[in-house]
């Protein structure tokens, strides 16, 4: 899926995920079933994020300007992020419920229990499918992916449910599976929250080895020592770097531009940093610390601060 179809794509699963939500609601109640409540909240939560993705996909394609210098990239991880809090809350909510039914327990139309639930696992099943392609570039995309995907073995998870309470008349199934629908909500965001919270405290790009990629720009010609390392993602494979780069003495400005442009091309074609700002500094200017620790330059730092 490219970014030109994700937003309308986005934009139809919406609303054939409302259009479930709202029946598999009445069901819930119709049914008395908790099961089928707390699979329709998680349906609702995925069709807000797949409206919250949606918007981010729109709103990321503005172009940057003087006061947005970065653009609107960000916003698809505020909203993956949102997503993924609120997510946590309603699994919180479905255990409180549950733990009031298994103290409680009340009667439940079992039948109609898996009919809503086969139609949930058809819904999301195919929802999934055509969220799937573009679950690997994007974090709004693989939140919504995750969650539709969740949602088919939830709505599996009620099928069963509703089959027990229909044979065997046991309805402590009920709030059973809802306990694990709730325990994989909770699972399945963590990891966006996670990975959404790394981007915004510009944390290290998402399976880069640092260290092995200041080797590979000590190894470009010319370079004497790396420091002052700083590299972080704004959005979705949109990773940037900064860095300071040591060349011997006498270089000219033809030889230090061509150390810049080999760096970047390593930084580009080896490690996906899109966007690299490399000074370039004579040899020593960091101290013999930058060797050791190629992240900081304690000699500069001291001569800032008057130390």
């Amino acid at each position: 899926m490219h970014g030109q179809t994700e937003g309308p794509m986005l934009w139809l699963c919406l609303i054939v995920t409302l259009a479930f939500v709202v029946g598999e609601a009445f069901a819930g109640f119709v049914s008395n079933s908790l099961a089928l409540l707390s699979d329709a909240g998680h349906n609702f939560s995925d069709a807000f994020a797949l409206g919250l993705a949606a918007y981010a996909v729109w709103i990321a394609r503005k172009p940057s300007n003087a006061g947005k210098t970065y653009g609107y990239h960000r916003a698809s991880i505020l909203t993956a992020l949102f997503n993924a809090a609120t997510l946590l809350v309603i699994a919180v909510v479905i255990v409180i419920e549950a733990v009031s039914i298994f103290r409680h327990p009340q009667p439940v139309h079992g039948e109609l229990m898996m009919w809503v639930a086969a139609v949930s696992v058809l819904m999301n099943t195919v929802i999934a499918a055509l969220l799937r392609g573009g679950a690997s570039h994007s974090l709004n995309v693989r939140a919504a992916y995750i969650h539709m995907a969740g949602d088919a073995l939830s709505a599996v998870g009620v099928l069963a449910a509703g089959w027990v309470v229909k044979s065997t008349g046991w309805t402590y199934a009920d709030p059973a599976v809802s306990v694990l629908i709730a325990g994989f909500i909770a699972w399945s965001s963590i990891g966006v929250a996670r990975d959404a919270t790394n981007v915004l405290l510009e944390g290290s790009p998402k399976g880069l080895d640092v260290e092995k990629m200041i080797d590979a720009m000590r190894e470009v010609g010319h370079v004497q020592a790396v420091h002052d390392v700083h590299v972080w993602t704004v959005s979705d494979h949109l990773n940037f770097l900064s860095a300071h780069v040591e060349v011997a003495n006498a270089r000219t400005m033809e030889e230090c531009g061509a150390v810049i442009r080999d760096v970047n091309e390593v930084l580009f074609h080896r490690f996906g940093i899109g966007h690299a700002t490399i000074q370039v500094e004579s040899a020593g200017a960091c101290g013999e610390e930058s060797r050791l620790d190629p992240l900081h330059c304690d000699d500069i730092h001291a001569r800032k601060t008057g130390a």
